[in-house]
């Protein structure tokens, strides 16, 4: 009796390892596609941005000796001046960014656009199949003319695809959304849509991304530090190129902050006095005996339009308050980097430096999502969505 007991207390943990044994080398193997596909990634973008941004620091260097525009001598005025490399410095800057910018993020990110444009497609077919189905006659001997049955089924068909297209979109983002939650972006599947609505959530994606990219190339740097010994010039070219990915960055940021700023801002604005003039108008039209009931309609309409714009400007304000904070870290690594560059210190003290600078990059790069308030309602969702396609045009 004793040993059968013993044999009985004993199943369960020899069914728990029988469990856990395959989920185990299944964690491992997901582990493992994980760091493949990382690799795959950094392969995919590592030679590309580093030539950029030595390019960039090469003329980084010479930008220094160069005279400013004021100190042009007025019949020397096609010489180089600092103002010139300082614009092709950023030229090199953007062709890093975009290399920067390669992931599976970006391929997922873009097949959802793909994915959302074909359902547009199709919905125009709709519509016109929808018209030209009128004229259209019950039956036909010739071929080439398509009957009412015909555009039925055309109808039926473009419906059909539209579903087939949004049950892959579902599939997207819920990869995209673990994803996104790997490199550090906090999101949940309502947050994320409000994102991919929004007119800088494609942008943010991608800075997001630049941003894991970056911290993997300033890894690869750091070992490639270490790995150059005792040669100075190459620690200090590897630091270089250091400092540009940071200056890569500031200027990413600071794009993002300006096209809020100076694109967004301006146009919600329009969209919300718009709104606000359509309602004075309708109003003083229902004092002087216009249709009511049409009237109110359009007020409702366009007071929905002005808290839509209100709604959105508050979401674009927290995006752009984060990325003003990450900023203000960036630019403080940068006044290090570059002082430290200008130094020359010795290779050793280079990859400890570049270290300690790498691990306060998460500082720059922690681009957790801003408190987005929720839509309020599907209705407000779709406003919001319109309003999205208004401001890409």
């Amino acid at each position: 009796m004793a040993s059968t007991g013993i044999i009985k207390l004993s199943l369960p943990i020899v069914c728990l390892f029988i469990v856990m044994i395959p989920v185990q080398a299944q964690t491992l193997e997901l582990m493992q596609q994980d760091r493949q596909a990382e690799e795959e990634d950094t392969r995919r973008f590592f030679e590309q941005a580093h030539g950029a941004l030595d390019k960039a620091l090469e003329m980084f260097d010479e930008k220094h000796q160069l005279p400013g525009e004021e100190d042009l001598a007025f019949y020397n005025f096609l010489s180089k001046t600092r103002e010139d490399q300082q614009e092709k410095i950023q030229s090199y800057l953007d062709v890093a960014a975009e290399a920067l910018g390669v992931s599976g993020i970006t391929d997922r990110r873009e097949k959802i656009a793909k994915l959302k444009k074909q359902i547009e497609t199709e919905l125009g077919r709709i519509t016109v199949y929808q018209r030209k189905r009128i004229s259209a006659p019950d039956s036909s001997y010739n071929p080439l003319v398509t009957t009412r049955s015909g555009y039925d089924k055309k109808i039926e068909t473009a419906r059909a695809d539209i579903e087939v297209a949004k049950v892959e979109i579902q599939a997207e983002k819920d990869a995209l959304l673990a994803q996104l939650n790997k490199i550090g972006m906090e999101l949940d599947a309502e947050t994320i849509d409000m994102l991919l609505e929004s007119v800088t959530g494609d942008e943010f994606v991608r800075i997001s991304v630049i941003f894991d990219n970056a911290k993997r190339f300033a890894l690869k740097l750091e070992k490639l530090t270490e790995q150059s010994g005792e040669d100075p010039e190459a620690a200090k070219k590897y630091y270089g190129v250091y400092l540009m990915l940071l200056k890569t960055v500031d200027r990413l940021q600071n794009k993002f902050v300006d096209n809020v700023d100076e694109v967004y801002y301006p146009q919600l604005q329009k969209f919300a006095e718009q709104a606000q003039k359509n309602i004075d108008d309708a109003e003083r039209a229902i004092k002087l005996g216009g249709n009511a009931d049409v009237l109110r309609n359009n007020i409702a309409s366009n007071q929905e339009t002005y808290e839509v714009a209100v709604f959105y400007k508050e979401s674009l304000s927290h995006q752009k308050h984060q990325m003003m904070m990450a900023n203000l870290e960036c630019k403080k690594n940068i006044l290090t980097a570059a002082n430290t560059y200008k130094t020359a210190a010795l290779s050793k003290d280079m990859a400890e430096l570049m270290a300690v600078s790498r691990r306060a990059f998460d500082a720059i790069t922690s681009l957790a999502v801003p408190d987005l308030r929720p839509f309020e309602n599907k209705k407000m969702k779709k406003a919001f969505s319109e309003m999205t396609r208004q401001l890409r045009k």
